[in-house]
């Protein structure tokens, strides 16, 4: 009990010791602020100014891009159109000429209820070979539209890869002048 009451005694004096020196020294006063001198005003100047020409240069870059990806996808969307009314107006063809054969060998078989085997095969071997031409000249012209697609696209390729190298480039003097002029207040400050 006694060694209890000890230890008790002594944590008191220990917290005690500690805790009157930190109150008697009240509280912390705040630091005064800190007033710039000219130099760092002069080069938190020059920063500012050389993040916003990075800014304003990496804008025109972003510009570009996006402008280019609209336009690539404009290009995308009227391709995918055109491609798509070629296949409707094709398979409207096909269905055509299919109904036109069906109503010309039921008009034979109308016209001559005893037609011969001979008869028959002469005329689907004509509707064979017309429907032989107009695949050909559907299939030709599906080939037209994707040589014609892939010049568009390698067109649109090169003249953005143009303009985008017009832009780097014109940026690259801007830029170096810049540096140059930074460099000149970087010594005046």
């Amino acid at each position: 009990m006694l060694r209890r009451l000890a230890l008790l005694l002594g944590g008191t004096a220990l917290v005690l010791a500690l805790a009157i020196p930190a109150a008697a020294k009240g509280p912390k006063q705040p630091k005064a602020p800190h007033t710039p001198t000219a130099h760092e005003l002069c080069m938190q100047n020059l920063r500012q100014t050389q993040d916003s020409f990075s800014d304003s240069q990496a804008a025109a870059r972003k510009a570009l891009r996006d402008q280019q990806a609209a336009d690539r996808r404009k290009l995308h969307d009227s391709q995918k159109a055109e491609r798509e009314a070629l296949r409707n107006s094709q398979k409207a063809a096909r269905m055509t000429l299919h109904g036109q054969q069906e109503i010309a060998l039921a008009s034979l078989l109308a016209q001559q209820p005893a037609a011969t085997d001979s008869q028959i095969k002469t005329l689907k071997d004509q509707q064979s070979d017309a429907m032989k031409a107009l695949l050909s000249q559907q299939h030709s012209a599906w080939k037209a539209l994707v040589i014609q697609q892939h010049t568009a696209d390698v067109s649109l390729r090169d003249t953005q890869r143009t303009a985008w190298h017009t832009l780097v480039s014109s940026q690259r003097p801007a830029a170096l002048a810049f540096h140059d002029q930074q460099k000149a207040a970087k010594k005046n400050c």
